[in-house]
């Protein structure tokens, strides 16, 4: 670490303002020819980036705890539990130095409760980190997976309220969180924390592979997608705009503890996924009672336009009837064991009847 870094200037360095509001800097310590203008925006976000800035000596590196496209995840010290992740990029690339700056820079001005908190950054190449506060509990991924999860509609329009709330603020303060998926939700004691809100947006997710016609995805990740981004898929690709689509496919995991579309290869997802077909036939398969259903096709209309904001998102969850033990209401959350039958579709259900969306009751499917 070098001296006097994290100060208003090097020892001798001149500065001086010209009427444009350009700094100067001087070449070397002693005064001299100047090198070039320093716009001032450039050293107003230099100036907020140090007081984030956290020498990587100081981090006490533990065990691994996840590995990305981007580089690894170490649960670890640094006054205190933290979560660090390495991020595995050529820093002597200045286009994704300026970009993972800026990342910082959006890291920095989060605070809410359901999202996780950003503690510093180590931005002085090799050693490029991000430090958040540690997520405790499992990922939201593992939790509805679990058949000894128990998940009534009052706990899943809980965590989802959650999400929406944290998801929401992202977006009031211009944060498009690139990578929502249930693997970067993390839940405990009934408490959502939303992590990982996609380093570099889409850059390096569609990966090429050996050859030029290939795609490399991630496992079940074009799911999460919107229509108008997963129509944008081809190999090669390095750039999309993010939309910011409201967290349907957590909402769907939530219910029927699993992907819309699963065990198909990826060339089908994409199309099913891209052309709005998919979830057309997800939804006319499956039977998750009327409110629940209305909130899925709500958030996965083909057109952008349609969608409901997170505000509107919040106000249809809020509106979902609460579980009463005294009372039976339609849909199956609420039938009572008795009723149910278990008929899946699939060819090995672990689920149980309580759970499985594929229950029948007398008369019908539920």
């Amino acid at each position: 670490m070098g001296e006097g870094r994290g100060r208003g200037g090097g020892r001798g360095g001149g500065r001086t303002r010209s009427s444009t509001g350009t700094s100067w800097r001087s070449s070397r310590a002693g005064g001299g020819p100047l090198e070039g203008p320093i716009s001032r925006k450039h050293s107003q976000t230099s100036v907020y980036l140090q007081e984030w800035d956290v020498p990587f000596e100081q981090l006490d590196l533990g065990e691994l705890i996840g590995r990305g496209r981007w580089g690894k995840v170490h649960k670890g010290r640094w006054h205190g539990e933290v979560a660090v992740r390495l991020l595995e990029i050529d820093g002597n690339n200045q286009d994704h130095l300026k970009l993972f700056k800026k990342e910082v820079m959006n890291y920095r001005q989060t605070r809410h409760e359901n999202v996780v908190l950003f503690m510093g950054a180590c931005m002085h190449p090799p050693h490029l980190a991000i430090i958040t506060s540690f997520c405790k509990g499992r990922t939201l991924y593992s939790v509805v997976r679990d058949a000894k999860s128990a998940l009534d509609i009052n706990k899943t329009r809980q965590i989802a309220q959650e999400i929406v709330k944290g998801m929401g603020y992202l977006h009031a303060k211009g944060i498009v969180h690139k990578d929502l998926k249930s693997k970067n939700v993390f839940y405990d004691s009934s408490k959502v924390v939303i992590a990982d809100f996609g380093l570099f947006g889409m850059l390096g997710v569609v990966q090429e592979g050996r050859r030029e016609d290939a795609l490399r995805l991630p496992h079940g990740w074009v799911c999460y997608l919107a229509p108008e981004i997963v129509q944008q898929l081809a190999p090669g690709t390095r750039t999309a705009s993010p939309s910011p689509t409201p967290p349907t496919t957590i909402w769907y995991e939530l219910q029927a503890r699993d992907w819309p579309i699963t065990n198909q290869p990826a060339e089908a997802i994409i199309w099913q996924m891209g052309s709005g077909e998919g979830v057309v036939r997800v939804l006319s398969q499956i039977s998750l009672g009327k409110e629940v259903t209305e909130i899925l096709s709500a958030c996965w209309s083909f057109d952008l336009r349609d969608r409901p904001t997170f505000t509107q998102l919040a106000d249809m969850l809020e509106r979902l009837p609460k579980l009463n033990r005294r009372l039976s209401h339609p849909g199956h959350f609420w039938k009572s064991a008795e009723r149910l039958h278990h008929h899946c579709l699939r060819e090995h259900c672990s689920q149980g009847k309580l759970r499985c969306p594929f229950s029948y009751d007398q008369q019908g499917i539920l």
